[in-house]
């Protein structure tokens, strides 16, 4: 693969005069293992919002390792860690249904930012599915807030201790975690932090403050699993860059179980769990990781190849067959988000392809 610097840095500056953002930050794992960022508007250690990158940075990644240690399984019945789930379907719902967005939760979030955080959890825990678990590959938010809540009661700490530890620490990961302006360690001032939206619910800028609102009402009971990280493109590349190294950082060191890239790249809907635990079909998705989405992860890349977006205008694509991983954070929602994502994904797929291909 040829580090295709001109094209790359125009693509960014397309991006740019359509409006899609106008601040971005755009970090590439080589395969030799050497990184190369570009930027537009903003320095390369720029924290953004990551949104639903926290889905898989930390928290399903954390379950992953968990599971290669023993200490979790997909097997794992929710309610032996959430007893207060009263849904119908209460006593099938597993952890596999979480790791792979396959309950049939129909409500979003959004609709629930006005109730308080105990509000919220209620609603999750009583909801009445149509569906059983495993009939359909249903992408959202509440399986990722009810897996951060039995990570945070199996290891008791909550995600952002165990983020830190497992994986922000050991890998550098010096500009990330929850509450970049109020935690008590390496707190990141707001200028060094990318507005993400004038946000019409709260009636202000939000610069540094969760911008998912469900997340944002959650946390003031804890840190979600679905959404509310903040990152930097160097630390996220250093993250990647550990999973398609099977869990060792640059250094060598293991930080999380070998297997851990097996588990990130294969199809969960093809496996043993999935003949146990689902009827859905035609789904591609690994256990937290997105498979082979050619809407964002454009046409040149391997069949082994896996990826998350966020909502705010972050995204990774990674291919561990050549060993190299494109990360893009971006000012996408400011001033105010778009009616859909087409746009941001048709350049996510566009940057994807002119870097693998």
């Amino acid at each position: 693969m040829m580090f295709k610097k001109d094209v790359l840095t125009d693509l960014l500056r397309q991006a740019q005069a359509a409006g899609i953002f106008d601040k971005a930050v755009a970090g590439f794992v080589l395969p030799d293992g050497t990184h190369e960022i570009l930027t537009l508007n903003t320095p390369e250690n720029t924290v953004f919002d990551i949104a639903s990158l926290t889905k898989v940075c930390p928290t399903s990644t954390l379950a992953l390792s968990y599971i290669l240690e023993g200490k979790l399984s997909v097997d794992t019945k929710v309610i032996d860690y959430i007893p207060e789930l009263q849904t119908n379907y209460r006593d099938d719902i597993r952890v596999f249904h979480l790791l792979t967005h396959s309950l049939d939760y129909r409500v979003p979030m959004k609709t629930l930012r006005t109730l308080p955080a105990e509000g919220i959890l209620n609603a999750l825990y009583t909801y009445q599915f149509d569906k059983a678990p495993g009939a359909d590959f249903n992408y959202g938010n509440p399986a990722s807030v009810l897996l951060g809540i039995i990570l945070q009661r199996l290891v008791g700490k909550d995600l952002q201790q165990q983020g830190r530890e497992r994986f922000f620490i050991p890998l550098g990961m010096t500009r990330s975690g929850w509450d970049p302006l109020t935690r008590d360690w390496n707190p990141i001032p707001k200028d060094e932090i990318s507005p993400t939206e004038i946000c019409s619910f709260r009636g202000r800028e939000i610069q540094g403050e969760i911008h998912d609102e469900s997340a944002w009402v959650l946390r003031k009971l804890f840190p979600v699993g679905s959404a509310g990280m903040f990152s930097c493109v160097p630390d996220l590349l250093r993250f990647v860059q550990m999973i398609m190294n099977d869990g060792a950082a640059s250094n060598g060191k293991q930080v999380a179980p070998k297997g851990l890239l097996k588990m990130v790249c294969e199809n969960a809907f093809e496996g043993n769990a999935a003949r146990k635990y689902s009827t859905a079909t035609g789904a591609c998705t690994a256990l937290g990781w997105e498979l082979n989405s050619e809407k964002f992860m454009g046409m040149r890349v391997s069949p082994h190849t896996f990826g998350k977006t966020g909502f705010t205008g972050a995204s990774i694509v990674a291919d561990s067959e050549k060993g190299a991983a494109v990360v893009l954070l971006s000012n996408f929602t400011y001033p105010h988000r778009e009616a859909n994502a087409d746009r941001i994904h048709a350049f996510r797929a566009a940057l994807s392809d002119a870097f693998f291909g």
